[in-house]
């Protein structure tokens, strides 16, 4: 008999904690999506424009899933599930278009717009990353990978910490980026 591979990701699709890795991880996702757009609606149209109703019932609904998630498989484990690496992405507006208006990941609990940054001779690979829901101030943050392969972020944790200890460990963000095989 194998062993279960150590990566979330190459799992079979069929098991049961990658499942629920799956499910939390898209349900937080579409949970923040939905605030967002209520939001923006309301900044944009006001709270009783007709579309504003829409996205304010939009977000009930996800906020009903999410609370059957939670009845379902228990607060620790939706916890416990959403601080895994990133197992699925959300792409929005990429029909018919070269590239999507957005691509959401979800890093630690948060869902973040992702956004491929054109690459220098010195950090070919170049990831702009910013937090979908407020709040907004922190970020965006820029992550790469330099031409020696080595990695970094412009977030504190990689700046203050990481960088200071001179190993290869790396933030929230590069290790999502990394899990995706992005990076």
């Amino acid at each position: 008999m194998g062993r279960k591979p150590t990566s979330l990701r190459d799992r079979d699709p069929s098991d049961p904690f990658r499942r629920v890795v799956e499910l939390a991880q898209r349900a937080r996702m579409i949970l923040d999506v939905s605030t967002a757009d209520l939001e923006a609606a309301e900044t944009t149209l006001g709270p009783f424009d007709p579309t504003s109703w829409h996205f304010r019932n939009a977000l009930h609904e996800a906020k009903r899933s999410w609370d059957r998630l939670r009845a379902e498989f228990g607060k620790a484990t939706l916890e416990e599930a959403l601080s895994e690496a990133p197992l699925t992405v959300l792409t929005l507006g990429a029909e018919g278009r070269d590239t999507p208006l957005a691509i959401l990941i979800p890093i630690v609990g948060q869902t973040y717009r992702v956004q491929r940054v054109a690459g220098t001779e010195l950090a070919p690979v170049q990831w702009r990353i910013t937090r979908l829901t407020p709040p907004l101030d922190d970020g965006p943050y820029y992550a790469c990978r330099l031409q020696d392969r080595s990695t970094q972020c412009d977030c504190a944790e990689w700046t203050y910490r990481i960088a200071d200890e001179n190993t290869r460990a790396s933030c929230k963000h590069l290790a999502a980026l990394t899990a995706l095989g992005w990076i």
